[in-house]
């Protein structure tokens, strides 16, 4: 009996033994299935997201090429614009450059006034015309005896906007200059005695702010010395044309001196335009 009952416990022991251990293998078995289906399924599903990941990076990527296509033709045509109106400024600026220094040698008869009058004593020469009409012959002979009324214009006014301030006032100051001596002649020429029809402090001051070095000499040689200025203020417009040829801009001292020049200019050409001619 007692074998009996060892024989019963052992097999019995043993049936549990492989009960829990089939139990244990069912259990892990199932749970390697769950897990093996859910790391597929995972797997599935993260390729899927990867796929869609990409082929929205790609949709991007093209949508980015196709948008930087159309900045560079946009920049393409912006800049081809922009050039294009940079040459045509540039040579507008040449034109008003060539206007304006042929605008110089157009008031080469004005400026023969200039010499004229540099040899003569405006007063004392005034009131001996007013009383001889044989002195008024002869500085009616003088070189740049020109009618201020009939004189051809000088058309340079279309390249104002184009050429820098103080080109433009050293041009202006130019003809105001040779414009007074003009003037003078034709008073001389008339034998109007009325000197304070052109007041020489005008034409002074203007002298002096365009061409300050000279200010001594102005004060030494008054209107007599203007034609002597003439070719250092041929030469300094000439400077600045070839600086604006370069591409420089002009800087603050020159535009605030071109903006005391354009003052003293507008004075002296109201002067001048009060003068009666024959």
């Amino acid at each position: 009996m007692y074998d009996w009952l060892l024989s019963t416990l052992s097999t019995s022991a043993i049936t549990t033994f492989l009960l829990v251990v089939l139990g244990w293998l069912g259990r892990n078995l199932i749970k390697n299935r769950l897990k093996a289906s859910v790391q597929h399924e995972f797997d599935e599903k993260l390729e899927t997201l990867r796929a869609d990941l990409r082929k929205s990076e790609e949709a991007f990527k093209a949508d980015l090429r196709a948008k930087e296509a159309q900045i560079a033709t946009l920049q393409s045509g912006a800049l081809t614009v922009l050039a294009s109106r940079q040459a045509a400024l540039d040579k507008r600026r040449l034109d008003a450059i060539d206007q304006l220094w042929a605008g110089i040698d157009a008031l080469v008869p004005l400026k023969m006034a200039a010499m004229s009058m540099a040899t003569i004593k405006f007063d004392a020469s005034l009131k001996l015309a007013s009383e001889d009409p044989k002195v008024r012959d002869l500085f009616a002979k003088l070189p740049g005896n020109v009618d201020l009324k009939t004189f051809p214009k000088v058309e340079v006014h279309k390249s104002r906007p184009f050429v820098s301030e103080i080109a433009w006032a050293l041009f202006s100051s130019y003809q105001a200059i040779v414009g007074y001596a003009a003037a003078q002649l034709q008073l001389l020429k008339a034998g109007l005695n009325v000197p304070d029809l052109l007041n020489a402090e005008h034409v002074s001051k203007l002298a002096k702010s365009v061409l300050p070095h000279y200010a001594d000499y102005i004060d030494t040689f008054g209107s007599a010395g203007y034609y002597n200025m003439l070719e250092p203020l041929e030469a300094e417009l000439l400077k600045e044309l070839r600086r604006m040829m370069r591409g420089e801009e002009s800087d603050k001292a020159s535009v605030e001196q071109a903006a005391r020049i354009m003052k003293e200019v507008e004075i002296v050409n109201e002067a001048i335009s009060k003068c009666p001619t024959t």
